[in-house]
């Protein structure tokens, strides 16, 4: 990027006078500056699109007299413009090139039906003056979308836009078109937001400022986005020997955290801790901007100390007002906080409305420098960057969701939410971003994200995931969390309050009781959660605008932080060794069970429900997780594979046998994998893959907290509870791990290969799509699984992990046609149009698309997961299959016979639409999911591989059930009466859940359609659910049944003729003239008379297009059948 310059030099070219028509004097211009600066005294010259800001440009013209400057002026007009955008003008079309000032307008925005802004000028009270021999410009800006920030206001209209405004432009003053002076200015959302395209270069220049300045700093790549950009962490530590002493210190505590945490405690370790900083949510854009900020202000001032203000406690006067707004505004604070150094800081308000958020009583307040002081002892600090690094080092990660961070978007390229994927690991990002964490172990870590009303800080409220120490944490948390928030408001103008979910959730009900509102850390699915499994004190700070007082807010509540854990860093990492002590010895703690409380907040009322102990040991956490890989014992060995690496990238041990061992009743063979839970990582084994819980007694949750990997992954895992099950001698540790390989098993010349993975799917389709003759088996004990021959097996096995098994009696299939081609429906136009405009678009090419999680699930698992094409017209699709709404085309389609694959909660809508006889019940608010047992009712191709293979556990997100189902459908799957194996449901939905219809099939001479009341695809973690689909897509696409003796294999694209004694077989498909009246064809015994009648038949028949080769051909296949 350009750097913007405060002045440049007019052009030095004297232009000549001239008289024209009434005597106007043209301007003589000579060498001179032009200066743009901000006149309400800040440091930026940019121009912001949320501040309301003065500026002024001042041109020196000497040697001109006032009199010929002011005839200039009368002359002249500003401009602010480029010739082009800085975005791809592929994504965004439309970005804004400007031009005269006075025509720059502001975005018009409606946030609701009664207040709206309307275009209004950007630039008022634009004024050219002369002063002795400067010209100079003045003017003032407006919001530019009646806001002061990037929220939830409008949230797609600014947030879709800001890039078309974004960049430098030239200011130019142009006397009849020609440029007297220009300087480049920068127009951006505010004075310290920071594009992608210089970010990398950005941390760069901070290395190397870092360490000029005798500290050390290093860029690490630490992984690649989705689509291929790097993804960026700065080291920054007193020296590099810091980082490498930290690495040892961090291996020795694998091996033995009670000797490490003995010799820290016994301060005989010169030692430092880990912070992480981050940003996820790209378009939450202070994430990035604090981090940046803070990394900047850091290094600039490495050989010094960093001025700032913070709350060191509430006065007298602040302590009673605290109490009366928890009083009147219903609140109080937990009796498991209340001996946590609790003060209650930042809840104040004083009566103070938010002007952005009116009707919120709890939005941020703006408090006057006098309300602050009454409160708060506000005491003028300083943080010494030197003495910081003598107790931390920082890994800082501005923006881990580049992809998103590129476009000013939430997903990333694949259009995943990457916080709700951290436990399940499906995307890149994830995948690098938790090796990370799990790699170096921060002490500490804050993610930074937006936006809430209120300015929120964790630590969450209740309830918490089992798999976390929580009473370890909670003794710094409420503090940590209080000194975050008590620097980050009085270091900014106008967010001066903030809450707090543990410290203000709690709220009294209108039956005058206390419940809890949640913001739970259930779910390990976020970033902060999830790096607790690794014994890492972490929060989410949710800011309430996107704006410059948002930024400084969020990089001071940092830079304290620093300092906060340098001063307890024996504290911070002597909890994290506890952690990893409580998983060496597999101790289940009781300390953490009153913590499990209920929605009253009873204290440890429902420790039984989420920490229930195993019988046998008496534990929350088992022995040991055991998972074979022989094809025997596993029935993906693909799902296996992957958890392997996916553990030991997530810094778990896992072992493998190295003899047979027999465990009970139990025989496992050499290489069977074993996860001994006695270990430092035990807790984020355990969060992967133990049942996990039902929880019916709280209303809500902010997301689903399911991980269940074997279930949901398809892979066949024994839990042992018993203690010593297996000898030290018997397991190998798995250092580099070499993922396993295609398997055949059993004798015979037939080959059927096992419909168990995803990877069985991508091979069908590339097999498929390749004219290779694969077959659907309908029916005996293979029913559901693929007949395929060993050549066509051997092109894929080496690129797929596959089970395929040798049969003597070749079972009869159906071959596989094609790959249908699939349209997904519930795509919007790709462009957004400003309102009060008929047709003036702006923004990113498919911003809502990329912004729609659910939607994108399904064209990341039907063309990523699973290889299927997909197509982007109804008309050109095969079938229509997915989670969205119809459209009334697509309505209409699915009427008109197009086969339709209706998934879910939000599909049901547009089945119900279809007034084909389906009815549903839901829950409204889509909180519900449920794992859960299931039986197959009507015998199907769609259900058959998971009936033999005793496969009877289906997952559903929404909670969605079937209740009402035409006369002529089938009943495929039903959920049983068993409780459920994991879920979040009210009891009375419980009750209607269980036996519910879950799967219809619908056929007849009018619809095609089945239907899912339960998810397929939801977060692509639910892989196992995946097959119901793609054998009913492999099921459309098949030809008449074929004995597999009579089949031969396809070449190329032409038809392929083969008379079996009258039956014509043209491109795989068998036509046999009048078969079903019970005639067959004359004169066999004239193998070429009946074969050109036949053939002429079915040609007129079928239109089929027949080449005289085929013809040959398929007379010499005749000759040789007959001999047969």
């Amino acid at each position: 990027m350009k750097k913007s310059t405060s002045h440049s030099m007019i052009k030095s070219l004297l232009v000549c006078v001239a008289i024209l028509g009434v005597g106007q004097v043209s301007v003589l211009a000579a060498d001179g500056k032009i200066e743009f600066s901000n006149k309400d005294e800040k440091d930026s010259k940019a121009i912001s699109l949320t501040d309301k800001q003065s500026f002024q440009a001042t041109v020196e013209l000497p040697g001109k007299s006032k009199a010929d400057l002011e005839k200039v002026v009368k002359n002249v007009t500003w401009k602010l413009s480029r010739e082009k955008g800085e975005q791809d003008p592929k994504v965004f079309p439309y970005q804004y090139l400007g031009g005269d000032l006075e025509k720059w307008k502001t975005f018009p925005i409606a946030l609701e039906e009664e207040v709206t802004y309307p275009a209004v000028p950007f630039f008022k009270d634009i004024k050219t003056t002369v002063d002795n021999d400067k010209i100079t410009l003045t003017f003032n800006t407006e919001y530019m979308y009646g806001v002061n920030g990037i929220d939830g206001r409008a949230r797609p209209q600014i947030r879709n836009s800001i890039l078309d405004y974004t960049g430098e432009y030239e200011l130019e003053m142009v006397e009849d078109k020609e440029v007297l002076a220009s300087t480049t200015v920068e127009v951006k959302p505010y004075e310290h937001y920071h594009l992608y395209k210089g970010l990398d270069d950005s941390l760069v220049e901070y290395a190397k400022i870092a360490n000029e300045k005798g500290i050390y700093a290093e860029v690490k790549e630490f992984g690649k986005s989705a689509q291929g950009r790097p993804m960026q962490a700065l080291f920054v530590a007193d020296s590099k020997k810091t980082i490498e002493n930290y690495q040892k210190m961090n291996e020795e505590a694998m091996k033995d955290p009670k000797k490490v945490l003995d010799e820290i405690e016994g301060g005989k370790k010169d030692y430092r801790v880990p912070i992480l900083y981050n940003n996820i949510h790209s378009d939450e854009n202070p994430g990035v901007d604090a981090v940046m900020e803070f990394t900047k202000e850091f290094v600039n001032n490495a050989d010094g100390e960093i001025p700032y203000r913070t709350v060191k406690d509430l006065t007298e006067d602040g302590k009673k007002q605290v109490e009366k707004e928890k009083e009147d505004r219903g609140i109080k604070w937990s009796e498991l906080i209340t001996d946590k150094g609790v003060t209650g800081v930042g809840y104040i308000r004083d009566g103070v409305k938010s002007e952005e958020h009116p009707d919120d009583p709890d939005a941020a307040a703006n408090l006057s420098e006098g309300q602050l002081k009454k409160f708060y002892n506000i005491e003028n600090t300083t943080a010494n960057v030197k003495d910081m690094l003598e107790d931390v080092f920082f890994i800082l990660v501005p923006s881990e969701n580049v992809d998103a961070h590129a476009l000013n978007v939430r997903t990333n390229g694949n259009g995943f939410d990457l916080n709700r994927d951290n436990t399940y690991q499906i995307q890149p990002e994830t995948q690098a971003m938790t090796q990370l964490i799990a790699e170096w172990n921060p002490v500490n870590l804050y993610e930074i994200h937006g936006f809430y009303n209120q300015f929120q800080v964790e630590p969450t409220s209740p309830t918490h995931d089992p798999n976390v120490e929580y009473d370890l944490f909670i003794q710094n948390s409420v503090k940590q969390g209080e000194a975050f928030g008590a620097t980050a408001i009085v270091n900014n103008d106008s967010i001066n309050s903030f809450q707090m979910p543990l410290r203000d959730y709690l709220k009294k009900t209108e039956k005058g009781g206390f419940e809890w509102d949640p913001f739970d850390g259930m779910s390990t699915s976020y970033t902060p959660q999830y790096s607790y499994l690794h014994g890492t004190l972490a929060y989410t700070v949710e800011l309430p605008y996107g704006n410059e007082d948002a930024t400084q807010a969020a990089k001071y509540g940092l830079l304290n932080n620093g300092k906060y854990v340098g001063e307890r860093k024996k504290d911070f990492y002597g909890n994290q060794l506890k952690v990893w002590i409580r998983g060496v010895e597999n101790v289940d703690a009781d300390e953490i069970r009153p913590y499990y409380v209920s929605q009253k907040d009873e204290i440890g009322k429902e420790a039984d429900v989420f920490r229930e102990k195993h019988e046998e040991n008496n534990n929350f956490f088992p022995e040991y997780y055991v998972i074979p890989t022989d094809p025997e014992h596993q029935r993906n060995r693909q799902a296996t594979s992957d958890l392997v690496t996916y553990l030991l990238r997530n810094d778990v041990k896992v072992d493998e046998l190295n003899k047979e061992t027999k465990i009970g009743k139990a025989t496992y063979p050499k290489g069977t994998i074993v996860v001994d839970m006695k270990q430092p990582k035990r807790n984020m084994a355990n969060a992967a893959l133990y049942d996990n819980i039902v929880i019916e007694n709280w209303t809500s949750l902010y997301s689903e907290p399911l991980t269940a990997f074997a279930d949901l992954r398809g892979f066949s895992m024994d839990v042992i509870t018993t203690k010593d099950a297996f000898k030290k001698e018997e397991l190998t540790a798995i250092e580099e791990y070499k993922p396993l390989t295609s398997e055949v098993t059993g004798e015979g010349d037939n080959l059927v290969l096992k419909n168990n993975s995803i990877h069985a799917i991508q091979a069908v389709n590339e097999l498929v799509k390749g004219k290779e003759k694969v077959g659907l088996i309908d029916s005996g004990d293979y029913a559901g699984n693929f007949a395929i021959s060993e050549a066509e097996f051997n092109k894929v096995k080496d690129k797929y992990i596959l089970q395929a098994v040798k049969v003597k009696e070749a079972p009869k299939s159906n071959e596989i046609k094609k790959s249908p081609k699939i349209y997904i429906p519930g795509k919007e136009e790709p462009f957004m149009v400003k309102d009060g405009t008929k047709d003036e678009k702006f923004g990113m090419d498919g911003y809502f698309n990329r912004l729609n999680t659910s939607l994108n699930w399904d064209f990341f698992a039907f063309e990523k997961q699973m290889n299927f094409d997909l197509v982007d017209k109804v008309e050109d699709a095969d079938v229509i299959v997915g989670n969205q709404p119809l459209s009334e085309a697509e309505e209409k389609a699915v009427k008109d016979g197009k086969p339709y694959i209706a998934l879910g909660a939000y599909a049901s809508d547009s089945v119900k639409n279809l007034d084909l006889g389906f009815e549903f019940e839901r829950d409204e608010n889509f909180d519900y999911d449920a794992l859960t047992t299931v039986e197959y009712v009507d015998d199907s191709i769609i259900t058959a591989n998971y009936k033999n293979d005793k496969d009877n556990i289906m997952y559903g997100f929404g909670g969605n059930m079937i209740t009402k189902t035409p006369k002529d459908a089938k009943v495929l799957v039903k959920t049983t009466k068993d409780d459920l194996i994991e879920g979040f449901m009210s009891g009375d939905h419980i009750k209607k859940y269980k036996g519910s219809t879950q799967v219809v099939e619908l056929k007849n001479d009018k619809v095609d359609v089945l239907v899912f009341a339960n998810s397929i695809t939801n977060k692509a973690h639910q892989q196992d659910d995946y097959r119901y689909v793609s054998n009913a897509l492999f099921a459309m696409e098949q030809g008449d049944k074929v004995d597999p003796k009579e089949q031969r294999q396809s070449t190329g694209n032409r038809a392929i003729i083969y008379v079996i004694a009258g039956l014509v077989i043209i491109g795989g498909i068998g036509y046999f003239k009048k078969r079903n009246s019970g005639e067959t064809a004359e004169k066999t015994a004239d193998t070429t008379t009946t074969t050109e009648k036949v053939v002429e038949e079915v040609k007129e028949e079928t239109k089929e297009e027949v080449k005289s080769e085929d013809i040959e051909e398929a007379k010499e296949t005749s000759e040789e059948d007959k001999k047969e």
